[in-house]
């Protein structure tokens, strides 16, 4: 247990250095078949778990390593240096703040109680760069502002938030067809088509392409969305390698002018990179073509990007009107249901709910609605959520609670 009070820790370590497995399965754990992300390569492994305080959010990791155990900070400092989302601070042997930062979801464990950790759903007193953790076992920091006290003779806490695994760097984020709202050309083969933007925010859209032919051009594809949905622009020139190269895209949409500039801009086909112009890189049944700045995606290899924003399907409709649209949930927080109130919307709009990891759970169009909208919520985890509504002319995003 990390206790900036020394002497509190002394006294402490007096009342509990022995802790039964009394309050273990009071805590919560996750298995480790469900984690997503592993850091370090070895014979043993381990689960590290943060529950944060604002709000109560628990993100576990895997960590790999040789031997029967490994030291606390050891593991902390591997899995700071892989996953850059993931920092702390400290203070010789005491471990101060934490932070977690994915872009959607920001967490910090800083100073507004006393920061505990348990092993096993025990808890220690080691110092945190003394503390060993062993093979099969797993490690939980967290504030006791988000813990539960179950002996308060001996400050035992044990966490009770459910526990979600962190999503792996260089996962690009994709879109399933199913979910695309805006399909342009006909045909029997299809092809999503995105753009992660990063003026004036970091956020992607995606378009579906239908065609006849065994293949076609990006560039071909481009000009026809281009020529459809008036809203999305580009330019290019010749290459001095050959080919064209892009020197710049445009997309106005929901009150914004979206614009990826030719020389920050790279496309990734299947989420690999293309090393061909795009008027040359042909594309089949299936695929899926996304351009990005390379200055906000995550690099994996040299000169190897990926783009982790989720992805938003852009909604069928050119038609700018006036829209002053207000969102508001009932009941909030909510169990097995919400309904979502959409008052001044005189437009078509698509409606994403998007979990803390930046996960979207549920996407669907509505028209012009007048009536409220039943979201279900018997399958979500207690925690937060955002609600976005997008059209043509806007985006707007109200939290939803869950119980």
């Amino acid at each position: 247990m990390r206790i900036k009070n020394f002497t509190l820790l002394f006294l402490m370590g007096i009342f509990g250095l022995f802790t039964t497995n009394l309050f273990a399965q009071q805590d919560a754990t996750i298995d480790p078949s469900e984690i997503k992300y592993w850091i370090g390569e070895g014979q043993s492994q381990l689960v590290f778990i943060v529950n944060w305080a604002e709000p109560d959010t628990a993100l576990a990791w895997g960590y790999r390593f040789d031997g029967e155990n490994v030291v606390l900070k050891t593991i902390m400092d591997d899995i700071a240096a892989a996953d850059y989302r993931f920092s702390y601070e400290s203070s010789g042997s005491m471990l101060n703040d934490l932070h977690f930062d994915n872009g959607v979801l920001n967490l910090s464990l800083v100073q507004q109680g006393w920061l505990t950790y348990l092993i096993n759903g025990n808890s220690t007193w080691d110092l945190f760069d003394e503390a060993l953790v062993g093979n099969g076992e797993y490690v939980k920091i967290g504030d006791t502002h988000c813990g539960t006290m179950v002996d308060p003779d001996n400050w035992i806490y044990v966490y009770e938030k459910e526990v979600a695994p962190v999503y792996a760097l260089g996962e690009e984020a994709t879109i399933d067809p199913s979910e695309i709202l805006y399909w342009i050309g006909e045909g029997e083969n299809e092809v999503v088509f995105s753009v992660n933007f990063a003026d004036p925010e970091d956020v992607c859209y995606a378009w579906g392409y239908r065609f006849s032919a065994e293949s076609v051009t990006i560039k071909d594809m481009m000009e026809a969305i281009a020529e459809v949905d008036q809203r999305f622009a580009f330019n290019d020139e010749p290459s001095a390698w050959g080919g064209y190269m892009l020197t710049d895209l445009s997309f106005n949409y929901g009150g914004n002018q979206y614009v990826l500039q030719g020389y920050n801009a790279m496309y990734n086909l299947n989420g690999a990179v293309s090393w061909l112009t795009f008027d040359e890189q042909t594309v089949i049944n299936g695929d899926f073509v996304k351009w990005g700045d390379y200055t906000i995606a995550t690099e994996i290899a040299p000169w190897t990007y990926v783009w982790e924003t989720p992805v938003q399907p852009v909604v069928n409709n050119t038609n700018i009107n006036e829209n002053q649209m207000t969102l508001s949930l009932y009941p909030n927080p909510a169990t097995s249901y919400t309904m979502l109130n959409l008052e001044g919307m005189n437009e078509d709009a698509v409606v994403t709910v998007v979990d803390l990891q930046g996960r979207v759970l549920s996407t669907f169009a509505v028209q012009q609605a007048n009536e409220p909208i039943r979201i279900e919520t018997a399958g979500y985890q207690a925690g937060v959520y955002f609600v976005t509504v997008s059209n043509a002319t806007g985006r707007q995003t109200v939290k939803l609670f869950v119980q």
